[in-house]
């Protein structure tokens, strides 16, 4: 039986980032691969024309979109397996109507910025940021006693989302009070699978000593956190946003970090990145990433290799998206 045709449209040095050696291997164990040769993106008629007659397709970042084109060119397409994180906008409603199994990374980049909202979090409480710039200033010996330990906080998590879902596993060992906003999940599994209490969120604003932000970016979501929430939020309070820039209202987070009451880590702005003069880069008392918490690492290739395993196995995938989940993921 001849194996199924694989198009990897990423760009060689993305690829290599996200692709392992051994793990291409194994994709060509199941598949005839043929691999982008070029170290830049298709356009969308180089796209087609390299997945002609393909049955399955391995995109990334900036890697093209899902177009008519390409089904024109490919009528026996059977996998778009995305190594990157949300595929909305970029399959056409052809693709939709045609049941092409359309996979996503964002499971596996969710680990990652999980990984470092923990991380934001325990750094913000501990003052590792004000100690280290203290000492560097000449400071012999900062106060350690405002420091605080993530044991038995109250933490603040704005949406059940496929991140905030994990960073709430990641607080339990700490015995945190977790405080949860999200109307779509029930209060019975809220408190069961992840020790949640749902509140509305001005009581989370009034309550936690920390406030993580993981809602997708909706309509519904555009700032969700606002003037009202940043004014009722502790004194000292650790805020941190690994989701959208949109979510928030920056000029709100400016006016509050301005009285120096917050600190804020934030891997996502609006405009993004910040403007040259924005307070964002001049404020001793926020940490900028480059929207950065969502790794290329190894982890992608693999999960995707294994989904197109699975797709001409004939097996369930583990991260399918359908057009029916578009209105409430990221």
């Amino acid at each position: 039986m001849a194996k199924p045709k694989v198009g990897i449209l990423v760009r060689e040095s993305l690829r290599k980032r996200i692709l392992s050696d051994a793990d291409l291997e194994k994709l060509k164990d199941i598949a005839d691969v043929e691999i982008n040769p070029e170290d830049r993106d298709f356009s969308d008629a180089e796209a087609a024309e390299f997945l002609k007659g393909m049955d399955g397709a391995f995109s990334s970042w900036n890697s093209g979109d899902l177009t008519p084109a390409i089904l024109e060119s490919a009528p026996g397409l059977k996998i778009w397996a995305y190594g990157a994180g949300t595929v909305k906008g970029k399959i056409s409603e052809e693709a939709w109507e045609k049941d092409v199994v359309v996979t996503s990374a964002a499971p596996v980049i969710a680990d990652d910025v999980a990984e470092l909202t923990l991380g934001s979090i325990t750094v913000g409480l501990r003052k590792v940021i004000p100690f280290s710039r203290a000492m560097s200033g000449g400071e012999r010996r900062p106060d350690k006693t405002t420091a605080r330990s993530l044991f038995r906080r109250t933490v603040g998590v704005v949406s059940a989302s496929q991140v905030g879902q994990r960073v709430m596993r990641l607080l339990k060992p700490y015995e945190t009070r977790t405080l949860l906003y999200d109307p779509f999940m029930p209060a019975d599994r809220a408190c069961e699978e992840f020790g949640a209490e749902l509140v509305d969120l001005e009581t989370m604003a009034r309550e936690s000593d920390v406030v993580t932000i993981h809602a997708p970016k909706l309509d519904a979501t555009y700032h969700m956190w606002n003037e009202t929430h940043f004014k009722l939020m502790q004194d000292d309070c650790i805020f941190v946003n690994t989701s959208r820039g949109d979510n928030i209202d920056e000029s709100a987070l400016i006016a509050e970090l301005e009285k120096g009451r917050l600190f804020a880590f934030l891997d996502v702005t609006s405009p993004e990145p910040p403007v040259m003069d924005s307070p964002l880069r001049q404020l001793d008392n926020v940490i900028l990433t480059p929207h950065c918490a969502g790794m290329q690492s190894y982890r992608i290739g693999a999960r995707k290799v294994e989904e197109i395993r699975r797709c001409f196995a004939g097996e369930d995938q583990l991260f399918r998206v359908t057009r029916d989940m578009l209105d409430r993921l990221a």
